[in-house]
C-alpha cells in the first residue's frame, strides 16, 4: 500500500485534472461526513471546479447551522451524470454512500478517503487512514500536502473540519483524541474555526421534544450481565408519543457509559422500515466488531449497524447474546 504522501499526491492530481465532481458522504451524515463534504466543496469551488455535493437524508438538526449547507442536495441525486471524478468521504465501502453506482461506475477517477478501521479500498485512490481520529483529520492533512500552494482552510472550511473532529472524538474524550487530533484541531481554531457557535449548537442546545425522548430513553434503560450492559429499546410507539424521529435521539447513547461499571452501551431503535442500533464502548471493549457481526461498523468506542429483516425482539435478543460473550471476557 502506498505511503501517504504517495496518495496525498494522488489525490491532488485528481482535484487538479477533474473538472466535474461528485462528493459525497455516508448515509444519515454525521458531523464528521458532512463537515469534510462541506469543506471540500468549498475548497473544490474555491480552486473553479464544478462541484455536486450530495447527502442521503437525513440531516440532524444540530448540524444545520454548518457553513454551506445550502450547497449540498440533501436526498435528491442529479438528473444528469456526468462527472469525472467522485470524492466519497468516511464510507467504509462503495454502498455506504447510498445507492450511488449510476455515478461511480462511469466516473475516470473515484477517491475514496477514510479513516475505518474496517475499509474497503475501492477507489482508484484511496487514502485510509484508520490512525486517524477523523476523516475530517484527513482532509486537513491533505490541505498540509497542497506543496508549494499553501492552500490552507477558509475559517467556514475550518468551521466544517473543527465539527468533523470534535464529534468524532467525543469532545476530545475518546481514546481517538491523540495529540495529532489535538494539533489538528488547535490548527482549525487559529484558521479561524467558530467553536463557540460549534458547542452551543451540537453540545448544548436540544429542543422540547428532544429532551422528553431523552427523559423516555433513561426511563427504558435496563442494566444486564452484571451491569456490565446498558440497553435502551425505543419503539415506534414511543417516537410516536412525542412527534419525535429516529434523528432525534443524538447523545442518547453515550448516557449509561457514565455509569461506573457499563462497558457496553446500546440504543436499539425500532423504525419505519428498519431497527437501527447504536453501540458505545467505555473502553474495554471494541464495539466495532460487534457491530461488524450484523452488517455494521464503526470505531471501537462508538460503532452500529442496520436490520431490515428481524424484528425488534430478534435483534434486541440476537445482540444481547453477542455483547454477553464479549463482557464475559473482559478483564
Amino acid at each position: 500500500m502506498e505511503n501517504k504522501d504517495e496518495s496525498f499526491a494522488r489525490i491532488w492530481h485528481a482535484i487538479k485534472s477533474g473538472k466535474k465532481f461528485f462528493i459525497a458522504g455516508h448515509l444519515n451524515p454525521d458531523g464528521d461526513s458532512l463537515g469534510c463534504t462541506l469543506a471540500m466543496t468549498s475548497l473544490l469551488e474555491r480552486l473553479g471546479k464544478t462541484v455536486y455535493a450530495y447527502a442521503a437524508p437525513a440531516i440532524g438538526n444540530d448540524l444545520k447551522f454548518l457553513p454551506g449547507l445550502q450547497k449540498v442536495h440533501v436526498g435528491e441525486l442529479p438528473a444528469k451524470v456526468d462527472f469525472d471524478t467522485v470524492i466519497l468521504l468516511e464510507c467504509s465501502d462503495r454502498q455506504r454512500g447510498g445507492d450511488l453506482e449510476n455515478i461511480l461506475i462511469p466516473a475516470k477517477t473515484l477517491v475514496n478517503i477514510d479513516h475505518h478501521l474496517v475499509s474497503d479500498a475501492y477507489g482508484h485512490v484511496n487514502h485510509i487512514d484508520s490512525g486517524a481520529s477523523s476523516t475530517a483529520e484527513i482532509i486537513f492533512q491533505l490541505y498540509e500536502a497542497s506543496g508549494e500552494e499553501n492552500i490552507l482552510p477558509t475559517p467556514d472550511e475550518a468551521t466544517c473540519l473543527y465539527t468533523g473532529l470534535v464529534t468524532d472524538t467525543g469532545r476530545f474524550v475518546h481514546s481517538n483524541a491523540t495529540a495529532e487530533a489535538l494539533r489538528v484541531a488547535s490548527a482549525l481554531v487559529a484558521l479561524g474555526a467558530d467553536i463557540s457557535q460549534i458547542n452551543q449548537v451540537i453540545y448544548f442546545t436540544k429542543s422540547y421534544i428532544e429532551l422528553k425522548l431523552l427523559g423516555r430513553a433513561l426511563e427504558k434503560m435496563e442494566m444486564r450481565f452484571d451491569n456490565k450492559y446498558s440497553q435502551i429499546i425505543l419503539t415506534k410507539r414511543d417516537f410516536e408519543t412525542f412527534g419525535a424521529t429516529p434523528a432525534q435521539t443524538q447523545g442518547i447513547v453515550s448516557q449509561p457509559t457514565m455509569i461506573p461499571g457499563v462497558e457496553i452501551s446500546a440504543l436499539i431503535k425500532e423504525e419505519p422500515d428498519k431497527i437501527s442500533v447504536n453501540l458505545r464502548s467505555r473502553g474495554a471493549a471494541d464495539v466495532s466488531r460487534i457491530a461488524q457481526i450484523f452488517g455494521g461498523g464503526g470505531h471501537a468506542r462508538a460503532a452500529g449497524f442496520k436490520v431490515t429483516d428481524k424484528t425488534l425482539a430478534e435483534v434486541t435478543d440476537a445482540l444481547a447474546e453477542v455483547v454477553q460473550d464479549v463482557v464475559k471476557n473482559l478483564h
